[in-house]
């Protein structure tokens, strides 16, 4: 993230428009004693969250914000001062560690510690994406971490063009009883398909929730499940496609038969696998909905849903090989 004057400031990007080939195509990126205190079973520490990812460099960014969270969870607010360092293990370069309280301001801030103090909630990315009120969201899910994708400014650079940053935030609570947030993030980084599968199930859970009437939260370009070259699409298992934020003409149209460059229907094929399975990687060619309308190898999660009403449907996303 750049300093708190960029994150004041109202930016916004030209929203990208898909051509009109590749609407036509229908582009688709888509009884006994006490017990001994012996006796009782050690428990293993729990697993790092960094385990179930690929790139270096996320797992990374998972594991420094793991082990400040273990700093400040012993040490309160003595633990911040050592954040601030620079060249420590805590602030190198373009990474960092930062560290919100739970109403959303700003408690430690490395590159620009004046604007430690200021609220995160009305901050919004270089494409109007309200990114520090997503920090609160997801702190406030149950699992307390999470990821948040928005576009920002390289810090102390002088090539100043927006780029995709994602960041991994997790919610600590100190000695004090004081809870915050712990967050670190990478610039332009590879998207994993763990990123997917949070999506999908994130969007899964919305609409298990909160049924059709979910459908607005997930077309928004400006909202959390629209990052990079990914976005949440929903089909029927009759293959209508009934939710498309990229590509919304598609929207109404029944897509089964849709087949890629080298005759594949993937669309019936994810379909039947999240009917049949619950979940799971379809992989097929189609554009990038960002670039030329030269297909490209895309691997899509899908997953099944149930609605309150009782309705099914198919909800996933993917990625591109890099």
């Amino acid at each position: 993230m750049g300093s708190g004057r960029f994150a004041s400031q109202s930016h916004r990007l030209r929203p990208w428009t898909p051509t009109l080939s590749l609407v036509l195509l229908l582009g688709h990126t888509i009884g006994g004693g006490p017990t001994l205190a012996a006796e009782v079973p050690h428990q293993a520490p729990a697993p790092s969250a960094a385990e179930i990812y690929t790139q270096k460099d996320t797992r990374e960014v998972v594991a420094l914000v793991e082990a400040a969270a273990n700093e400040v969870r012993l040490h309160g607010r003595d633990a911040f001062a050592s954040f601030r360092v620079k060249g420590s293990r805590w602030f190198q370069g373009d990474r960092y560690v930062f560290v919100l309280a739970t109403d959303g301001n700003s408690v430690v801030y490395p590159p620009d510690p004046e604007s430690e103090g200021l609220s995160y909630l009305g901050f919004q990315d270089l494409g109007g994406k309200p990114f520090g009120r997503q920090f609160l969201e997801v702190a406030n899910r149950p699992e307390g971490r999470g990821w948040v994708h928005y576009q920002w400014r390289k810090p102390n650079r002088s090539d100043r063009r927006p780029v995709w940053k994602s960041t991994y935030l997790m919610a600590v609570t100190a000695p004090s009883g004081q809870r915050y947030l712990v967050l670190s993030g990478l610039y332009e980084p590879q998207i994993e398909r763990a990123f997917i599968v949070q999506q999908v199930d994130a969007a899964a859970r919305l609409l298990e929730r909160q049924g059709r009437s979910a459908f607005d939260t997930l077309r928004d370009r400006r909202g959390p499940y629209f990052f990079h070259d990914t976005y949440v699409f929903v089909d029927t298992p009759a293959g209508v496609e009934v939710l498309n934020p990229a590509f919304a003409e598609v929207e109404g149209r029944n897509i089964l038969q849709l087949k890629d460059k080298n005759g594949k229907a993937m669309v019936r094929d994810y379909i039947n696998l999240a009917l049949g399975q619950g979940s799971g990687w379809v992989e097929y060619f189609w554009p990038r909905p960002d670039a030329s309308n030269l297909p490209e190898r895309k691997t899509t999660y899908v997953r099944r849903v149930q609605l309150p009403d009782g309705e099914v449907l198919i909800v996933g996303s993917g990625l591109y090989a890099p």
